[in-house]
């Protein structure tokens, strides 16, 4: 029946974590460090909650960067096979989208159950085990690379002797014990001890017993008896006991002084002994753990097999039984000492010594103030000078104006400027020092500057008091106040006249240099044009004259003059080649199917020339008329398409090209995508990539523009967008 309801609650448990593994699941991917922790017993007991608080002390506090999952075996209550295959089920599903860095695991059942599943739901995590009372080198052999730990070795010698030192008439050791796992473990170490101590006392073992006979065999215990509790969680018929309430049922019932070996137990009736404490055995894993976190090799960590333990006792215990603290070990600790004087006003003393401390800090720092204040005061009075200094003598006019136009202050840069004395400006509308183009603008814009806190590269044109005009670039700075109302404007400008100047000029250049490189392009297209109509006309009829001529003279040799005939054969085809040479030459400078047939038919003949040049795949799709009547757009469209042909020949690593040349609202438009690795932003931009350059001036002389869209890895598409100037004849 127990078994039935275990496997109930673990269905149960499941159907609530449900949405807890889809979150799971969906923060696999965080970024976050997992660490599972994994205990054997249930959360309330209190030698797990020790164990988990030192474990979360040293995770939380160092690396808030690891996420913690928690899980309990609750193995005092239930710790059948069916139980811990349904447990390792549950793990697997709850589990399944997370990789953990490492799984700590406290005491023996989660040890054991680590050793056993490990390789269904943990497989290749390391594992750091600490709590674990009879650990063997044996449980590591073949898994030095996945455990290591910190080992439970309470100290049960220590203890013995510490007691029967401070109780040297002690006859009997009571064992109190339940048969656990824990216990198990418990009895067996005491078993490997107990021949040190049998030539002085004699041990009785109460296992394997409900609670009220180990309570009333307790009451009985007179003079000369000791008691050692060592866990007693579940009694004989099943019922289960955490250490809080056994050791409160015993301390209670016995009238003789009792030892441990676990600091649970300290401060609620026993006298105290060499104690394992749960915290630092936590503490002491979790330290192992972050190094493995942090990259340590596991087989590089030995398994700590000395046990954090200390000599600790109660106060109250030893005032029971009358025992000294001068005769307890050296360092130990003890609790519950009554207070002292300092101890009983502590809280008085300390809040006395901070006010104290308090005021005269206060005092230092008052005086410390004074001086510092007169060395300020000293320090501002220079920088106002320094400041006025700067402003009066800055390179760049300065002014601030309220919100109705009215010059507030200005710097004497601005004086200088405009050719008045400061006295004539201040005072005086912004407008006044305007010409009328720039007065108006200023008007109409003025009572828009709220909607802005900072405006850049405003133009305003100044009229000095000769009557000379400059033209100031203005960096304006707006202050309003609460209602968002403008307060004043605090204004940077600087003459740029003669920068403007230059730019026109430079503008001109531009344009003279582009109509040179137009009529450059013009003459150049020209003259292909006309080379290739020479060498096609007056080389070509030349030989195919010879062609003609070599045939009429091999029809006539005889069959007796064979090495002639083949020096007339050789001879022929070399003026086939040639002429196909001239062919190929006169269409580089000029494709007589572009004057011919058109720029439609002009990209269809140089794809077919791409693909037979290169084997690269390249479709064309053109609309039915293709026809363009403004030759000077053909010719750049086409030289454009060639250009961007040979980019891809040289530089693409392309296995496909697609051309799509289109007519619309009076512009032909050509797009030449292919798949190869892209163009870098830096070599678009660059001054030297002059075939880019070439195609775009090419498109601009004309009024259209080339765009160009690539990415890394992902091909490059070239757009060509120009308008056609002359209308198609009917």
């Amino acid at each position: 029946m127990r078994l039935v309801t275990a496997f109930v609650t673990l269905l149960v448990c499941s159907m609530v974590l449900s949405p807890a593994l889809w979150r799971s699941r969906a923060t696999a991917g965080d970024g976050k460090q997992h660490v599972l922790i994994l205990h054997s017993y249930h959360k309330g007991l209190e030698w797990t909650d020790s164990e988990d608080q030192g474990i979360l002390s040293v995770l939380k506090s160092r690396s808030p960067d690891i996420d913690v999952h928690t899980e309990y075996m609750d193995t005092k209550r239930i710790s059948t096979d069916a139980y811990y295959s349904g447990f390792s089920r549950f793990l697997k599903r709850k589990y399944a989208a997370i990789a953990f860095q490492v799984v700590l695991v406290t005491d023996d059942d989660a040890f054991n159950f680590y050793l056993k599943y490990h390789q269904a739901l943990f497989p290749g995590v390391p594992a750091v085990f600490c709590g674990v009372n009879y650990f063997k080198d044996s449980d590591r052999a073949g898994r030095q690379g996945l455990i290591t730990g910190v080992v439970e070795a309470f100290d049960i010698p220590n203890t013995l002797r510490t007691a029967l030192r401070l109780h040297p008439d002690t006859t009997r050791v009571i064992v109190i014990n339940d048969r656990t796992t824990t216990g198990l473990a418990n009895k067996k170490i005491l078993e490997e001890v107990r021949p040190e101590f049998e030539e002085k006392v004699s041990f009785v073992f109460l296992e394997n017993v409900d609670m009220a006979e180990v309570l009333e065999e307790v009451g009985y215990l007179a003079k000369g008896d000791l008691i050692l509790l060592m866990t007693f969680n579940r009694d004989r018929s099943g019922n289960v006991y955490d250490y809080d309430q056994s050791i409160a049922l015993i301390s209670r019932a016995a009238r003789v002084p009792i030892y441990g070996v676990w600091d649970f137990y300290l401060g609620k009736g026993i006298v105290g002994g060499m104690l394992t404490s749960g915290r630092d055995q936590g503490r002491t894993a979790a330290e192992i753990a972050l190094r493995i976190v942090n990259g340590e090799k596991v087989r590089n960590i030995p398994v700590v097999q000395e046990s954090p333990n200390r000599y600790m006792f109660d106060y109250l215990q030893l005032k029971r039984f009358r025992l000294r603290q001068s005769e307890l070990p050296e360092n130990s600790i003890v609790i519950n000492l009554p207070d002292s004087f300092y101890g009983r006003y502590k809280r008085f003393i300390l809040v006395s010594a901070a006010i104290i401390a308090t005021l005269s800090l206060i005092i230092v720092i008052l005086l410390v103030n004074i001086s510092l204040r007169k060395r300020f005061e000293k320090a501002l009075r220079e920088s106002e000078e320094k400041y006025r200094d700067l402003y009066d003598h800055a390179p760049d006019m300065y002014h601030s104006i309220n919100r109705e136009g009215i010059i507030l202050d200005c710097n004497a840069t601005e004086v200088a400027m405009l050719g008045y004395p400061k006295e004539e400006i201040v005072g005086r509308p912004i407008a006044d020092f305007l010409t009328e183009d720039s007065r108006k603008t200023h008007e109409r814009e003025f009572s828009t500057l709220t909607e802005h806190r900072t405006l850049f590269g405003l133009e305003r044109e100044f009229r000095r008091k000769d009557g000379a005009t400059f033209t100031a670039s203005l960096n304006v700075f707006i202050d309003v106040d609460a209602q968002g109302r403008l307060t004043r404007t605090k204004t940077i400008g600087r003459d740029v006249t003669e920068q403007k100047r230059v730019e026109e000029a430079l503008r001109k250049s531009r344009e003279e240099l582009r109509s040179l490189s137009d009529h450059i392009q013009s003459a150049l297209e020209e003259e292909r044009g006309h080379i290739a109509r020479e060498i096609h006309v007056e080389l070509g009829q030349v030989l195919s004259k010879l062609k003609l001529d070599l045939a009429w003279l091999k029809k006539r040799l005889g069959g007796d003059q064979q090495p002639l005939r083949e020096k007339t054969e050789a001879m022929s085809g070399l003026v086939d080649s040639t002429i196909k040479t001239v062919q190929r030459i006169s269409s580089a400078l000029r494709p007589g199917v572009l004057d011919y047939l058109g720029l439609a038919a002009a990209i269809e003949w140089q794809a077919q020339e791409f693909r037979d040049q290169t084997g690269i795949d390249c479709t064309v799709a053109v609309p039915p008329d293709g026809s363009v009547p403004d030759q000077d757009v053909a010719t750049a469209v086409f030289r454009i398409f060639q250009e961007a042909l040979t980019n891809v020949i040289r530089h693409a690593r392309a296995t496909r090209v697609a051309v799509r040349l289109e007519k619309d609202d009076g512009a032909v438009r050509l797009a030449i995508q292919d798949n190869g690795r892209g163009i870098p932003d830096e070599k678009a931009a660059s001054h030297a990539s002059f075939g880019l350059i070439s195609m775009k001036e090419r498109a601009r002389f004309l009024g259209g523009r080339v765009s160009i869209d690539s990415l890394p890895g992902e091909g490059t598409t070239i757009t060509v967008n120009i308008p056609c100037r002359k209308a198609a004849t009917p």
